[in-house]
């Protein structure tokens, strides 16, 4: 590490007033330690740059500006020489304006804000793996820049090859994250501080972070592999924690012990130093894609620690795809859920690198989809609200006036993805001991997410045939070469709606794993069916297929969304019976396939309806009046209401005990079914 030396100097006015522009580029800016204080500055040369170093100051009056030099240059695959400014002693939550200069002038405008020494709000951006799809790379950027979080936590895979071609093509699309601002009459561009994660394509280098950021996490002056692991104290309200999972592999055992030794006195000294605890690393303890194995050294590295010293939130990358978990805590060789208090992890990846398929869902895993995206993460001292933005040019822009008035405010027309039972927004907020609980209070909503409680594909060259639980998935084919004509069925949980008087939006998410050209149509099921026994014959083939809701081309792989809301659909479930949908091609031959609820993300329907809520006090005992009619012959019985001459075992569920335990009213006698969905309720049917 080649290191410069320098006193900071008020700059003179002839200097500011020199039109000439400083031979650089490539301007970024990292936080490896205290960011309410400290800051390095990252850029490269373009073309020849001698001596450059940095003016800055707190307002864009440059005459009271002061100059820092250089304090390292580094040089990366041979290919990429980089000059840093470490900032020392900043104001806090202050606004830090500057130039680089060099022989030739001063270059363009930029400022950046330094976090803040009180617990004031923020907005961060966490995501990772951008080392390919460059297209959407860019979308994610752009969206960043539109964004204006406080700081950007990345997961690592910054390139494909970690070659210097490949770093310059990211340095160069790392540009659109910048917003652009008029201050004062001047135009200056935002630059957002990057904690950087190192990534398994980094590994042919174990410095890559250090000399492509600054990053120094140990402080000594050094790129060394010891750079890729540390804390940053964003705030009295976060530390994040960023770990090498690389060092899991062979020949890296003493930076292994290295890390976990700092880890577990950082966390016991200075974890309680904020009210949240992230942590970020590459690799996922449990990828969610079957593709990927399990992490069970990491697991055995981190788990407990993060239970025993409160991590909140785990963000995790490699994978290329979303997910969201319950809260969880080691048990075994494993996790459990919790509802008392444990860790939730987020991830996988896939800020541009292309989305995998999500099909390996844990029994604590709460959602999980093949797309691309980063997390939008809310900070406050009360609750984090954790979100997922999918890449696309829909967004509005925050001006930094908005962005001044509201440290939490975000853009309209985001395009965030909705996972099942969270929604847009998962809310988390703390127990007596600082662990993360998932908020779920209700607080009145009207937003349902209605899971799948059947779901299968028929044949028509097997037209006898059931296959249910099948491993190919969903699929609907106009003349499949194995299977003929194939239609998928789905059906859905609507007992969320039951006191629901309108139906004002309705949209179906598919979860594609191979795309067609080809238009298929969203039909009502002309009749009912059961997943587990359903065939091309028992549904009168074709005729399966009753009035047309909607039509879509699967055009991409990942979720296609479909507004069904204007169909009809769900009111003819409630008012004639839930007979699900059927998903048929319209035109030509090319397949689809979808994941089913056993392969993967399964199909959803969010719905936004108006309702009404009973309250007051339940009976003691079942009557008749107390039974609430359905649509068809289903009946909602409180399972409070339920006379107790046969005692509950939870062992062999609601279904069986209440058969036992619910008399014959009026020919109506409770039929255990497959799918049993809420605590709270059981559905009888007529027998």
């Amino acid at each position: 590490m080649r290191r410069y030396f320098g006193s900071a100097l008020t700059i003179s006015a002839l200097l500011l007033t020199m039109g000439a522009s400083a031979a650089t580029k490539h301007y970024r800016l990292s936080w490896d330690s205290d960011a309410s204080s400290s800051a390095v500055i990252g850029f490269s040369p373009d073309g020849s740059s001698n001596n450059p170093y940095l003016n800055y100051g707190y307002s864009t009056d440059e005459s009271n500006w002061n100059s820092a030099y250089v304090s390292n240059s580094e040089s990366f695959d041979g290919g990429i020489t980089s000059h840093f400014v470490r900032l020392q002693d900043l104001n806090a939550d202050s606004p830090v304006y500057f130039r680089i200069c060099d022989q030739d002038g001063c270059g363009d405008r930029f400022w950046f804000r330094t976090a803040p020494a009180h617990n004031s709000p923020f907005v961060v951006v966490a995501g990772g793996d951008t080392r390919t799809g460059h297209t959407t790379r860019r979308q994610g950027n752009e969206l960043l820049a539109k964004i204006r979080p406080l700081a950007v936590m990345h997961g690592g895979d910054f390139t494909n090859a970690n070659s210097a071609s490949e770093m310059r093509e990211f340095l160069d699309d790392w540009e659109l994250t910048y917003s652009s601002d008029n201050i004062d009459g001047y135009s200056y561009k935002r630059i957002y501080p990057l904690i950087p994660t190192h990534g398994n394509h980094e590994d042919d280098d174990y410095s890559t972070i250090c000399q492509v950021f600054g990053v120094d996490f140990n402080g000594d002056g050094d790129c060394t592999p010891s750079d890729t692991y540390g804390a940053v104290q964003v705030s009295p309200l976060l530390r994040v924690y960023t770990l090498n999972s690389q060092f899991q592999n062979s020949g890296w055992s003493s930076y292994a012990t290295a890390m976990n030794n700092w880890l577990e006195s950082d966390l016991s000294a200075s974890g309680s130093a904020a009210s949240w605890r992230f942590a970020q690393y590459h690799k996922p303890l449990f990828p969610h894609y079957t593709g990927k194995s399990d992490n069970p050294t990491l697991f055995s590295w981190w788990a407990q620690p993060f239970y025993d010293y409160a991590m909140n939130l785990v963000v995790e990358s490699d994978t290329h795809l979303t997910k969201l978990t319950e809260a969880v805590i080691p048990s075994g060789s494993n996790f459990s859920t919790t509802t008392s208090g444990g860790t939730v992890y987020v991830g996988e990846g896939s800020w541009g690198a292309p989305a995998r398929s999500a099909n390996d869902a844990k029994s604590w895993t709460i959602d999980m989809a093949s797309i691309q995206q980063f997390k939008v993460i809310q900070v406050s001292a009360e609750e984090l609200v954790v979100r997922t933005a999918e890449f696309n040019d829909t967004a509005s822009t925050l001006s930094r006036e908005d962005r001044t008035a509201d440290p939490l405010v975000l853009p309209s027309n985001v395009n965030w993805w909705s996972a099942n039972r969270i929604g847009e927004a998962m809310t988390l907020i703390r127990n007596n001991a600082d662990r993360s609980v998932i908020s779920e209070d209700g607080s009145g909503s009207n937003n349902f997410i209605l899971p799948v409680t059947d779901d299968v594909f028929i044949s028509s060259r097997y037209s006898s045939s059931n296959f249910d639980g099948d491993s190919g998935g969903l699929l609907a084919d106009g003349s499949d070469s194995t299977f003929g004509t194939l239609y998928s069925l789905i059906k859905f949980d609507l007992s969320d709606l039951t006191a629901c008087s309108s139906i004002n939006t309705a949209t179906l998410e598919l979860n594609v794993t191979n795309r067609s050209g080809n238009t298929y149509g969203v039909y009502l099921a002309a009749n009912d069916w059961q997943e587990e026994s359903v065939t091309w014959n028992s549904v009168g083939g074709s005729s399966v297929r009753d009035d047309l809701a909607e039509s879509f081309v699967p055009f991409y792989t990942g979720v296609e969304r479909i507004d069904l809301t204007s169909s009809g659909l769900i009111e003819s479930w409630i008012n004639s019976g839930n007979t699900g949908l059927v998903i048929a091609p319209r035109s030509g031959s090319n397949g689809v396939d979808f994941t089913s609820k056993e392969t993967g993300t399964s199909a959803k329907l969010t719905v936004e309806a108006d309702c009404t809520t009973i309250a007051g006090p339940l009976p003691k005992a079942v009557k008749t009046d107390d039974f609430t009619l359905l649509w068809r012959n289903e009946i909602k019985v409180p399972v409070k209401l339920i006379e107790e001459p046969a005692e509950f075992n939870q062992g062999q569920g609601i279904a069986t005990h209440l058969q036992a335990a619910l008399p014959d009213h009026g020919g109506r006698t409770y039929q255990a079914a497959k799918h049993q969905t809420q605590i709270g309720t059981a559905q009888g049917e007529a027998g």
